[in-house]
């Protein structure tokens, strides 16, 4: 992987891990897809394509436009494959660049920002949520793998239906902090 996407997440490891373990190999530490043309957007009528966009770290996102809350959040969601295997007790972080573009409130909720099972019963590694603004800003959440999953078998997850909002979304990535994991 190679360009401004490497820069974005070389400067989030740094601010989330430190320099010293930054060092470490950042790209071998990528272990999901983070450009936003690779995330596939469900519950949509049309499926949002990634656009250009100049003030988001890496130039890409995709505008996500939520007709309406729902009291099931995860009815409009985004998900990026994790495409390689994690083993019990690996740090992961789960990242991602957002901003609300458009809707009354002044912050768009995202319920669940999660590492989840890739298909039923869809039981979640670990989670957070995040408020998003108007501003770009990156979130991030934190968790342990509870056991081995092979590459393929967990994704990572922002259910988006929360409200009459519009929210882009810029790269999401999965970084697995632990020592061994580049070398798998």
């Amino acid at each position: 992987m190679k360009g401004p996407i490497l820069a974005v997440i070389a400067a989030t490891a740094l601010s989330l891990t430190g320099a010293a373990r930054a060092q470490d190999s950042i790209e071998n530490k990528i272990i999901n897809v983070p450009a936003p043309a690779a995330f596939t957007v469900y519950g949509l009528r049309d499926t949002p394509k990634a656009r250009k966009d100049a003030s988001v770290q890496g130039g890409q996102a995709l505008r996500i436009v939520v007709p309406g809350g729902s009291d099931k959040p995860y009815t409009i969601g985004l998900i990026s494959q994790i495409t390689k295997p994690v083993k019990k007790g690996d740090e992961l972080v789960l990242a991602f660049w957002g901003r609300k573009a458009k809707g009354e409130a002044a912050t768009a909720k995202v319920a669940n920002v999660q590492v989840s099972l890739a298909k039923e019963p869809y039981t979640t590694v670990f989670r957070g949520e995040a408020e998003v603004g108007p501003e770009w800003k990156m979130f991030d959440v934190k968790g342990t793998a509870d056991r081995d999953y092979a590459a393929g078998e967990i994704v990572a997850t922002l259910h988006l239906a929360t409200g009459d909002h519009t929210i882009d979304v810029g790269p999401v990535f999965v970084l697995d902090m632990s020592p061994k994991a580049a070398s798998r």
